[in-house]
C-alpha cells in the first residue's frame, strides 16, 4: 500500500489536497510515514523510523492507509487503476508465497511499477 499511496501523491496530489486522500492525515504524519519534502509529500518506507504508538498502534495505521490509497485513481500499466484494485490484484497472486518481508517489499515494488511482481 506504501508504494501506491506514494505513486498516487507523485501523480496526482498537490499538497492541498493531502489531507482529504487520507482521511486522517494526522495519523499518517504523527506516526512519520507520510512527510512533507522541499517540493512535494512522501511515504517513508522505512519502518524503524515510523511512530506507530503515537497513533494507537498498526490498527490506526492499516485504517488511514486503507482510506488513502482508495481515495482516487493512479496510472498503472499504462491504464487509471483504483488504489484498492492494484492491491487485491497482487493479494491474489502473491499472498502466502513468498519467504521473507524483503522479498515482498521488492516485489511490490516491481509490480507497482508495472513488472511481474517475482523478486
Amino acid at each position: 500500500m506504501l508504494h501506491i499511496l506514494d505513486r498516487m501523491l507523485i501523480e496526482n496530489e498537490p499538497a492541498e489536497d493531502v489531507e482529504a486522500i487520507t482521511e486522517s492525515p494526522n495519523t499518517l504524519f504523527e506516526a512519520h510515514i507520510l512527510k512533507e519534502g522541499e517540493d512535494r509529500y512522501f511515504v517513508e518506507f522505512d519502518k524503524d523510523a515510523w511512530a506507530g504508538d503515537e497513533v494507537g498502534g498498526t490498527t490506526m495505521i492499516d485504517r488511514s492507509l486503507n482510506g488513502a490509497i482508495n481515495f482516487e485513481e493512479v496510472t498503472w500499466c499504462g491504464e487509471p487503476v483504483g488504489g484498492e484494485e492494484i492491491v487485491d490484484t497482487y493479494m491474489d497472486e502473491f499472498w502466502d508465497t513468498l519467504d521473507s518481508h524483503e522479498d515482498y517489499t521488492a516485489s511490490i515494488a516491481d509490480y507497482v511499477d508495472c513488472g511481474d511482481g517475482h523478486p
